[in-house]
């Protein structure tokens, strides 16, 4: 028997209304996307202060620290270095890497050892 609209159990139906629109598919796409931001944690004063006194001592006493960065999609992210600048006017941090650097905010810093 050949299968029409009217087949029981048929699907054809609604065949002509699966078509979805670009603006439709983008929103889809977003919300999929968005679903897997994570929340920064709140780090307590106590955390502030250690991560704040690590970075110091790293600085003055040139020696080589890991710091965690709180990244909102994926896993948190380690770098490795030397710090040798601090910016308080932009919050950031100089992070010195064998030839290398980088700034890091402040907000970004969710540990460091």
């Amino acid at each position: 028997m050949k299968e029409n609209k009217l087949t029981p159990g048929s699907n054809m139906m609604w065949e002509a209304s699966r078509m979805i629109l670009p603006e439709h598919k983008e929103r889809i796409n977003d919300y999929q996307y968005e679903r897997d931001r994570k929340n920064k944690p709140e780090l307590a004063e106590e955390e502030v202060n250690i991560i704040s006194q690590q970075l110091s001592d790293s600085m003055l006493s040139k020696l080589e620290v890991t710091i965690e960065l709180f990244r909102a999609f994926g896993q948190n992210e380690l770098k490795t270095g030397i710090i040798s600048k601090f910016d308080t006017q932009l919050s950031q941090i100089k992070l010195q890497n064998e030839d290398e650097y980088e700034w890091i905010k402040f907000d970004d810093i969710v540990g460091v050892s």
